[in-house]
């Protein structure tokens, strides 16, 4: 029978390494977080896009709200360039235990999962949130008149932005899946009609209430699930 003080040096072993790899993670956040706060004037430029066509700058409401704005963009930047980071260490401290399937699960994720959350979200930045604004000042007729300030108005941005980049990466998870053994294509095919619903479903709760705007989320979410099918079968193969 094996003795606790035998299995501790092993558990020590792998939360050190976990407390390593946490810590370059972090390390890499902070790091590209300042390279974002020095790109932060260009960045919030590209941002603002959506807005200009109703109000020319964004306003501020507390004496705060401009550096913690540029700091939000700062993080947010930091965050999205360290991905592949996050990612790679990860994988790196999962590798000793998976098998050979799950290493290439995990490989594909690797590659894939950073560019199709910068799809997302370009998406979002120049489709979704367009759209959006555009039917929701449109409530506000000839009776008011738009005074967004900087905060609420990235609060708005870049939850889109977020969210789009998560959902864009159902093929990943999906061709995960499928590399792992855990579901097939056949399965996924089976389940389209309520893939299809749950696709609407997700573009009703991100998007405005605009039926159009709807569509236009929806049909990119389907055509990423056929994506899926077809990673499903060359993973299946």
């Amino acid at each position: 029978m094996r003795n606790d003080n035998e299995s501790s040096p092993g558990v020590i072993e792998h939360l050190e390494e976990l407390r390593k790899r946490i810590l370059i993670v972090l390390a890499g956040w902070i790091v590209l977080s300042v390279a974002g706060y020095l790109l932060s004037k260009d960045i919030l430029q590209l941002l603002l896009q959506p807005l200009a066509r109703y109000q020319e700058k964004p306003v501020f409401t507390r004496p705060v709200e401009p550096f913690s704005s540029i700091l939000r963009i700062a993080f947010f930047t930091g965050g999205f360039l360290n991905l592949p980071n996050l990612l790679y260490q990860a994988w790196a401290f999962l590798l000793p235990a998976m098998t050979a399937k799950e290493k290439r699960a995990v490989g594909f994720t690797l590659c894939a999962f950073p560019l199709l959350f910068a799809a997302g979200a370009a998406f979002s930045l120049y489709v979704i949130v367009p759209f959006g604004l555009r039917v929701l000042f449109s409530f506000a007729g000839d009776s008011m008149k738009p005074l967004i300030s900087i905060g609420s108005y990235l609060s708005f941005l870049l939850v889109f932005m977020g969210a789009l980049g998560l959902v864009f990466n159902l093929p990943v998870i999906l061709g995960g899946f499928a590399s792992a053994g855990i579901v097939n294509s056949g399965f996924l095919i089976s389940k389209r009609r309520y893939a299809i619903l749950c696709c609407f479903v997700i573009a009703a709760l991100l998007t405005p209430p605009d039926v159009f705007t709807q569509i236009l989320v929806a049909i990119p979410l389907i055509i990423l699930y056929e994506i899926s099918i077809i990673l499903a079968k060359i993973f299946n193969k």
